[in-house]
């Protein structure tokens, strides 16, 4: 008979894939603006067993969507690995800490914080952000949890044992990549199991970043982003802090008779370039789910 408690075996699994594999692919999913699961299911069904993990935003760009929690829920009943998503920004410590509890009993053992976008960028402006905890506060949070406490210093009744994991924030040159090293390690220093950066559109670079990067000591994931269009590869240059996408990859897309296949196939090359410089890449295809299992094809996985 198993002596497991309620979400221990999801999180050892979870654990498990980090520490034997040498290279994890991450898929990065956004719940529906609803409540219709076919779309999401769906794509879930078609990386089944391409991908180690989904990752679950919690209500990305403060744009509402079902929750985090229950689409995790719903690519568990599928069964596949998810990391829930907790945003800082709309929760205070009590709600952070009842949810971080909550995902445990349901099986959903790892989670990831991120401060979350400002309210301004998304579809609400008249919802008021919280921020009671930053990060490093989550994660104090989370190692108190794992502890049998609560932030309040109460006992818990059941100890859950929560995988975290952080995201790091863009950078625009290498005295900033240090800082967010600086902010990596503290995060890793309470806790952190894992970490993942932001959309690397230049592996070579991003080979200098991991040599001082190793010393965090737990697995970094690249960020890799599917381009959708020549506008949106110069709007984010002209826009996004640390987004440099060189005009060589920009001319293949606008010169490429096939524009989608095309930028598919850049995103491929990427994350088979990045398997010699880290321990994983997420795949990030905002909106454009059903193209992850050519992504991964073209990588050659």
């Amino acid at each position: 008979m198993s002596t497991l408690k309620p979400g221990e075996g999801y999180l050892m699994a979870l654990a498990d894939i980090l520490r034997s594999k040498d290279f994890l692919v991450l898929a990065e999913m956004e719940t529906p603006k609803g409540v219709n699961l076919s779309d999401f299911v769906e794509n879930a069904r078609h990386i089944k067993g391409r991908v180690d993990a989904v990752l679950i935003p919690d209500m990305a760009y403060a744009i509402m969507r079902l929750s985090a929690m229950a689409g995790a829920v719903v690519l568990k009943e599928q069964g596949l690995e998810a990391i829930v998503q907790f945003s800082c920004r709309d929760r205070n410590r009590l709600a952070l800490q009842g949810d971080l509890l909550g995902a445990q009993v349901l099986g959903l053992g790892a989670v990831m914080a991120v401060e979350g976008r400002p309210i301004e960028m998304g579809d609400h402006l008249k919802a008021k952000p919280v921020h009671d905890l930053d990060v490093p506060g989550f994660m104090e949070a989370v190692a108190a949890l794992n502890q049998g406490q609560d932030l309040g210093g109460k006992e818990l009744n059941g100890t859950p044992r929560i995988l975290a994991g952080v995201r790091l924030e863009p950078w625009v040159d290498k005295a900033q990549a240090k800082v967010r090293l600086a902010e990596a390690k503290q995060a890793v220093d309470k806790g952190a199991a894992f970490v993942i950066t932001p959309p690397v559109f230049d592996p070579g670079d991003f080979a200098s970043f991991m040599e001082e990067a190793k010393e965090l000591g737990v697995p970094v994931f690249a960020s890799v982003m599917l381009l959708k269009s020549v506008g949106m590869a110069r709007y984010m240059n002209q826009n996004l802090p640390g987004v440099n996408i060189s005009e060589d990859v920009i001319r293949r897309i606008r010169m490429a008779s096939d524009r989608t296949g095309e930028c598919v196939k850049i995103a491929g090359e990427t994350v088979a370039e990045l398997r010699k410089a880290c321990q994983g890449v997420l795949l990030v295809t905002t909106g454009w789910e059903n193209r992850m299992p050519e992504i991964l094809s073209s990588a050659g996985m």
